[in-house]
């Protein structure tokens, strides 16, 4: 009664009660006090009333007097509970579309799971290989969805009811937004009618963002049903490590076959720009599972049409296909797209095909080689550069025959004087020749050529001179790495491809990251100078074994951008030992690719005043596009300003033009850069305000997405196992989920203090009291015939 009166619920336990008076206890006695006065001045002349009924009349006017007091000094009450509560288990199902894959389960142990959940078997029910195919074909086709959706609803798993006896459940959905599905009252009647429609799965972020609409709440863990096909966002393995310092498990739960009988062209590997009349190599990464032994067509269509095709023998796993083929246009873009036929059983068709785009040029890229002596990497690299047909190579030999220069176009006497005749090679590769060959003329015109000039350099280390008798020169500047004492080491090891070398162009020999690792760890001994490391910007594609450093992250191969141009460095004259038992076919290929790498900028326009650039050509719906602009004078002198603006419109669609503004790249004078989500497929081209478009050039990118959901059709079951060591909860199958309140183990009856202040006087009863005993009084006065 009493807590009904103070408005608080049975299972509170009153630990501690204090009154006490807004109004003070002075008031209160003075109000009292004044009452009673008031009291006995209307009853001493009342000697008509018989002295009980007098009595009675004077207690409920005492009383209804007593009310009003009590609301004029405002009673107010502080008080201690102790009352039980319960923690919290949040459950979030994935409803994405990968969910509606519908596994082709075959083995025993998978059949008999599917079979448990569905009721069609009890739970222990072991599928021997006798009856797995009766028991297939009972349960038939049956989506990842609605296994969770049987599971839920189990009689024997019963996991809401299990978990409601000691727990608070909250139920939530998440696909390409977390949506909260409240408690546990019917799990079942809204999974009945969920619609699948998620085309993400973005786990991680799906989780903290439950967990932080519970903050303040204890939460005794995180139970988690998906494929782990996770497309996007935060690392769901790194929330889990954030989980478990908030003592919070998580219970993964992974629905589907970590390898479903499917095929799936992974990526096309292929040069984004290539030269009309290249013998152009495609690489088709393509992995596949059920269908070992199997033949499928690989197909090449080229802007739509048909015209490379070759039948493929289907390995379990990885595995890699090569298509050739010949650009015919002048230039331009064309679009590549390769697909395999669909085999009868497959999980899935969408991921039977992907898509590159190219840019073909027509122009030869010139290039200067000036070397000293004639060492073995010159001899095999020269003719290396002679047998490339997209090459105008020029060479300029300081030590040998005076007489070569004037009896072969190949060759110079020297070094160019004027910017006319420095400025039309795309590239110079300086091998180990002395810094003093060169006056100060000649080096700035190098460093001109490379840093206003989109031009690049690219020196070969030699022990004579290369790169010791540089370090107060421009060239030091130019190049990526920090000059050391000028000693060389032997070392016995070959070169270890580093992660930035994995992505590039320049160091991939072969789309096979193993037989890449084994290619260049082949180039051994090697002779090198000791260096101070690569300079803030460099990145470094070639490093030595980690035993072998002398400095941290030996740059054995680096670049970085200058001004509007690149520089490598490339720190071993020893590259031509990968041509053993092989001849060319590495060495040729890594001197081609580099070259290629360095000069494509300055071949496709990009030497102009403005040049804007992206990190890429293609991209899918939701990813990042780079955006790069190198901003200088008429004079190539830097444009340093708060901002820089470029346009940023879709192909074929009018006024879809939007102002794109870059902001400086810290410590690079004149360059500027920001970043664009990719959103609806499409061709998209940047280019500069009206005023800038003379002296700038534009880029064009491709949006062109395929869903990861439609292209990951295996349940990355090593996912939800990491998920659950780092948050240290455990990994759990369906048919378990019964099992999950005895792993988050008995829950003791939890309690805790609350400090409440409640207010007194406004509560009805007081006002019912008044009007009772007023009332009371009134009825006798009236009767007595009083008033």
């Amino acid at each position: 009664m009493f807590k009904s009166i103070l408005g608080l619920e049975e299972t509170q336990e009153i630990a501690g009660l204090n009154v006490y008076f807004n109004g003070g206890w002075i008031m209160a006695a003075v109000l009292i006090a004044a009452a009673a006065a008031l009291l006995v001045y209307l009853y001493r002349s009342e000697s008509r009333v018989t002295g009980a009924r007098r009595g009675v009349m004077m207690v409920c006017q005492g009383l209804a007097l007593l009310m009003l007091v009590t609301v004029l000094i405002e009673p107010m009450a502080q008080i201690q509970l102790v009352e039980p509560y319960r923690r919290t288990v949040l459950v979030l199902i994935d409803s994405s579309t990968s969910m509606l894959i519908e596994d082709p389960r075959t083995t025993p142990a998978d059949v008999g799971e599917a079979a448990a959940v569905l009721g069609k078997r009890p739970l222990d029910h072991q599928v021997d290989d006798q009856n797995v195919d009766n028991v297939r074909q009972e349960i038939g086709p049956v989506s990842r969805f609605a296994l969770t959706q049987a599971a839920l609803s189990h009689a024997d798993i019963d996991l809401a009811n299990k978990l409601n006896e000691d727990y608070q459940v909250r139920f939530f959905s998440f696909g390409d937004q977390l949506r909260a599905e409240g408690g546990a009252n019917d799990p079942v009647g809204w999974l009945k009618d969920h619609q699948v429609t998620g085309k993400t799965s973005p786990i991680g972020a799906a989780v903290e963002e439950a967990v932080a609409r519970h903050a303040g709440q204890e939460i005794a863990g995180v139970v988690v049903i998906s494929d782990f096909a996770w497309a996007k966002g935060r690392d769901p393995i790194q929330t889990a490590r954030k989980l478990k310092i908030q003592g919070i498990p998580v219970y993964p739960v992974a629905v589907g076959l970590p390898k479903p009988p499917d095929v799936i062209l992974r990526k096309v590997i292929a040069p984004e720009v290539v030269f009309k009349g290249d013998n152009v190599p495609i690489r088709v990464q393509i992995e596949s599972h059920g269908f070992a032994g199997n033949t499928v067509e690989l197909i090449l269509e080229i802007d739509g049409e048909s015209t490379v095709s070759q039948q493929i023998e289907l390995e379990n796993g990885l595995q890699f296909a090569e298509l050739k083929f010949v650009p015919k246009r002048e230039s331009g873009s064309v679009q590549l797209d390769v697909s395999v036929s669909t085999l009868t059983g497959e999980t899935s068709e969408e991921n039977n095909s992907t898509s590159h785009a190219v840019q073909i040029i027509d122009e030869k890229i010139k290039v200067l080689y000036i070397e000293g002596l004639p060492r073995w990497e010159y001899r095999y690299l020269r003719w290396v550069l002679l047998r490339d047909p997209r090459l105008e190579v020029t060479f300029l030999m300081t030590k040998g025959d005076p007489a070569l220069a004037a009896s072969s176009p190949r060759h110079l006497a020297r070094f160019p004087q004027v910017a006319k005749d420095a400025f039309k090679y795309d590239l110079i590769i300086l091998g180990d020749v002395p810094a003093t060959f060169f006056n100060d003329t000649q080096m700035e015109l190098m460093e001109d050529l490379v840093k206003s000039r989109a031009g690049s350099l690219l020196m070969v280390a030699g022990p004579m001179s290369a790169p010791g008798s540089y370090g107060e020169t421009p060239i030091a500047e130019m190049l990526p790495v920090k000059l050391g004492n000028g000693q060389w080491d032997s070392l016995n090891v070959g070169p270890v491809v580093t992660a930035a070398g994995r992505e590039s162009s320049v160091t991939t020999l072969s789309p096979s990251p193993e037989t890449n690792d084994r290619i260049w760890a082949n180039i051994r001994p090697m002779y090198l100078p000791r260096l101070d490391g690569a300079k803030p910007g460099a990145t470094i594609l070639l490093s030595t074994p980690k035993e072998a450093e002398q400095i941290r992250d030996y740059p054995l191969v680096a670049w970085q951008r200058y001004g509007t141009g690149k520089s490598m460095f490339v720190a071993t004259e020893d590259l031509w030992r990968m041509r053993l038992e092989v001849g060319d076919r590495y060495h040729a290929k890594f001197w081609g690719q580099a070259i290629q790498f360095l000069t494509l900028s300055r071949l496709l326009g990009k030497n102009k005043q403005i040049t804007i650039e992206t990190d890429r050509r293609t991209y899918s719906a939701g990813e990042q596009v780079q955006v790069f602009a190198n901003v200088l004078t008429q004079s190539f002198e830097p444009v340093i300003q708060e901002s820089y603006s470029v346009i940023l419109d879709v192909a074929g669609v009018s006024d879809s033009a939007a102002e794109m503004r870059l902001e400086p790249v810290p410590n690079s004078p004149g360059l500027y850069s920001g970043i664009h989500l990719a959103g609806e497929d499409g061709t998209y081209q940047l280019r500069t305000l009206p005023p800038d478009a003379e002296v700038s050039n534009r880029v064009d990118f491709v949006v062109k997405t395929v869903p990861l959901e439609d292209r990951e059709t295996a349940a990355q079951v090593d996912v939800a196992r990491q998920i659950a060591k780092q948050s240290g909860g455990e990994s759990l199958r369906l048919a378990e989920l019964g099992s999950l309140p005895e792993k988050l183990g008995s829950e003791e009856p939890l309690s805790k203090e609350v400090r409440m202040q409640i207010d007194l006087w406004d509560k009805p009863v007081l006002f019912v009291l008044f009007v009772l005993f007023a009332g009371v009084e009134w009825f006798f006065r009236r009767r007595e015939n009083l008033v």
